[in-house]
């Protein structure tokens, strides 16, 4: 039998302080994180995640029994953020973010957990930085139709910023790695499944100081996402958003995980299952045909 824990951030969360940014954007912060944000500490970013936030809420994503939720960010102490948000420590000990539980009825399934130093006078923000933002809030998207395999997820919140909403084209750096990719590189969809049941999804980047756009196991993810929207795109004629749509619902509507939804994806978007579970010509050829 597993040892009782009790839930920490829940905890943290019902003492926290709500402030309501606009209609679609709350935060939840602590006492003493309040001193820092009434002091303007978190201002520039916060700026920005609400524009990164109105760039995905003017996508139109149509959510299951017409939801409209908000977006919530819970804003946590530097120093028991580990703890708090069980951050994957191999990752970051001295900060981070990641998607939490939500415990607000009116929000997505999950909120945007965030370490206070990430979000501290900021100066600028590089491509990167953004497109590593709206992945995180990403997650809350697709948690309102799935939470399934990890590379789906991942797949998605990649998918969304740089494919969707188009900033591979303006991500040169990252742009410039998949070319210089080489097909054996690319991990399949069930090399994905594998690591992943074998809790090695997390590597090193393949450029040094750069964010998990550029880990081997996301790009594949993205690479695998990115294949299956653009063959949604080809198959019914569909737009980037209404593939991402339609992406979406098929996943919510398979009751599968792991091979049997890779099974499940393969079906609906007309390609075989033996070539989506194990093959990479759809991912290489994504490569093979960037701009």
């Amino acid at each position: 039998m597993n040892e009782y824990k009790i839930d920490k951030l829940q905890r943290y969360i019902k003492k926290s302080n709500l402030i309501i940014i606009n209609n679609d954007f709350r935060i939840r912060l602590s006492n003493e994180l309040m001193e820092k944000y009434k002091e303007g500490a978190y201002a520039q970013e916060l700026l920005l995640i609400e524009k990164n936030i109105k760039q995905i809420k003017d996508l139109g994503i149509k959510y299951p029994a017409n939801g409209n939720p908000i977006f919530y960010v819970y804003i946590v102490p530097n120093e028991n953020f580990i703890e708090l948000l069980n951050y994957p420590t191999d990752r970051s000990n001295k900060g981070g973010g990641k998607p939490v539980s939500s415990y607000d009825l009116d929000g997505f399934n999950v909120a945007y957990g965030v370490s206070s130093n990430v979000l501290e006078f900021k100066s600028s923000r590089s491509i990167m930085q953004v497109v590593n933002n709206i992945h995180e809030l990403s997650h809350l998207v697709h948690s309102m139709f799935f939470e399934k395999d990890r590379f789906i997820c991942e797949g998605f919140a990649e998918a969304l910023p740089l494919y969707t909403m188009d900033y591979e084209k303006i991500f040169d750096q990252h742009k410039k790695l998949l070319k210089e990719l080489k097909k054996e590189q690319i991990l399949s969809a069930q090399e994905l499944i594998t690591i992943d049941e074998n809790n090695k999804f997390n590597d090193k980047p393949l450029v040094d100081n750069t964010s998990c756009s550029f880990e081997l196991s996301y790009i594949s993810s993205y690479l695998f996402v990115r294949g299956c929207l653009e063959k949604i795109g080809e198959k019914f004629d569909m737009n980037k958003i209404e593939s991402t749509q339609k992406f979406l619902e098929i996943v919510k509507q398979s009751r599968c995980w792991n091979q049997w939804l890779v099974f499940d994806i393969a079906n609906e978007i007309g390609i075989s299952q033996e070539e989506l579970l194990n093959g990479k010509d759809i991912q290489f050829n994504i490569i093979l045909n960037l701009d």
